[in-house]
């Protein structure tokens, strides 16, 4: 399955600028969908699947979706953004190849890295200088957002 990413639009179906009900509907629906297991809380909004991705959703006071994060899956998704793919690609390439057509601001380290004139962040909790083995190679999330979040 790919999931390609449109911000600030949002994701195939889900919009920024939904209700949190509908967006939730929506997310129960993406194949691969694992339903909360019993006793297990989940909180508003997140979604969880077989391929381990992750997606969660923030939404304002009112219940309207303002950002979407998605968190790297393992099996067969990928998550693309004008055609890069945004987990499967080395960070360092997704940083190389965005920096290309668009502003990139890189931040503490490359650990954050956002596209702010397309609404887009990436994050990873170390790189592999600082980590000392094989992990932040990759991002292991990817924001898209409505214009002003988190402003």
């Amino acid at each position: 399955m790919v999931i390609d990413l449109d911000p600030p639009r949002g994701m195939g179906d889900l919009v920024i600028g939904m209700p949190i009900e509908d967006a939730e509907r929506i997310l129960r629906e993406i194949p691969g969908f694992v339903p909360p297991a019993p006793g297990e809380v989940r909180n508003k909004g997140f979604a969880h699947y077989e391929s381990e991705l992750s997606i969660s959703l923030d939404f304002d006071p009112r219940g309207v979706v303002r950002a979407i994060e998605l968190f790297r899956p393992e099996g067969d998704v990928q998550v693309v953004f004008r055609g890069l793919s945004l987990f499967e690609e080395p960070a360092d390439v997704v940083i190389s190849r965005l920096s290309e057509i668009f502003r990139v601001e890189i931040e503490d380290e490359e650990l954050n890295v956002t596209a702010p004139d397309v609404f887009i962040g990436l994050w990873r909790s170390v790189t592999p200088e600082g980590s000392g083995g094989e992990e932040g190679y990759y991002f292991e999330s990817a924001l898209i957002a409505a214009p002003g979040y988190g402003a």
